[in-house]
């Protein structure tokens, strides 16, 4: 892929939430993000995302302390039985960068928060450091932190304790199947698959640590912005979700393209301008992806 590819970076992560309320307070008290509005679903939104019982439904966007307009936006939506974050296919997880994640892990153990993932080195890459935690909706964050510049990678630096969002983690039964839908549509380069540990998926699927071997591939954006796939075992299964709804947790991934104008995707709505952030007075469409995770585009220029 060249920096000219016509889509990225990542501009929303949208979590489905039975309690907005709780899970903003969450987000403004212990991420360090600050609301910058709040209000209902319009008709117009909610049937651009093939929601359109979500009409109506209460909303909040924020944005990280940096002010980078790469939101977290909170839906009320309700969540099928039995869902559990971490095995089923689709979006898996949002990952923000930030400046000390060992610092971080201290105060995450005084929040709402429950860790699932302690903060560790990378293995295949020691300068970058992680952790993993799951909010009040099922919604999981991926933390991460680079010691120092990493020759080779386009990666962001966090200018808040917590910013922005970076990568996208979805979650499929083939990762070759999402590369080619992303070389299919929007000329991405197939790259390199890597078996790997993940203790954080050996533990969602209750296997002992480090006996599941899973397949990695990252799909790269513009803006040092990107997709990890993860390609997860025969146990799991499509991700339930309620008629006419979003999908429970990490329910929606909202990226700038250069147009919307022929691109040969299957919207559910026409491409429509949404005045509000994350879209700012520019045109948007959804589409279903490879594993059938919802996907929004937003143009990167306005009307």
């Amino acid at each position: 892929m060249t920096m000219s590819a016509p889509i990225g970076p990542w501009v929303a992560s949208t979590i489905a939430a039975p309690d907005v309320d709780a899970v903003e307070k969450s987000y403004v008290e212990w991420l360090d993000h600050r609301v910058v509005r709040r209000g209902t679903v319009s008709e117009a939104l909610a049937r651009s995302w093939g929601a359109p019982k979500l009409a109506g439904a209460k909303m909040s966007i924020l944005e990280p302390d940096s002010g980078k307009q790469v939101y977290l936006r909170v839906v009320e939506n309700p969540h099928p039985e039995g869902f559990r974050p971490l095995t089923t296919y689709g979006w898996a997880s949002s990952e923000l960068v930030v400046q000390n994640v060992d610092a971080l892990q201290e105060r995450m153990k005084k929040s709402p928060f429950k860790i699932i993932g302690p903060a560790n080195d990378l293995e295949m890459l020691k300068d970058i450091r992680a952790m993993q935690v799951v909010g009040h909706a099922g919604e999981v964050f991926y933390l991460t932190m680079f010691k120092k510049n990493i020759e080779g990678y386009d990666l962001p630096t966090a200018h808040s304790f917590i910013d922005r969002m970076f990568i996208a983690v979805l979650a499929t039964d083939r990762p070759e199947r999402v590369q080619s839908w992303y070389k299919q549509h929007f000329g991405i380069a197939v790259g390199d698959l890597a078996d790997i540990k993940l203790t954080l998926l050996d533990d969602a699927f209750g296997v002992p640590p480090r006996s599941g071997d899973y397949r990695l591939t990252v799909v790269p954006f513009r803006g040092r912005s990107l997709i990890e796939v993860d390609g997860y075992p025969r146990e799991a299964r499509p991700r339930a979700r309620v008629d006419g709804v979003l999908p429970p947790g990490n329910a929606l991934m909202s990226v700038l393209v250069d147009s919307l104008d022929g691109l040969k995707l299957k919207y559910f709505r026409e491409p429509t301008l949404f005045a509000e952030a994350p879209y700012h007075g520019r045109r948007a469409a959804t589409v279903l992806g490879a594993m059938g995770e919802l996907l929004e585009l937003v143009e990167r220029e306005a009307a």
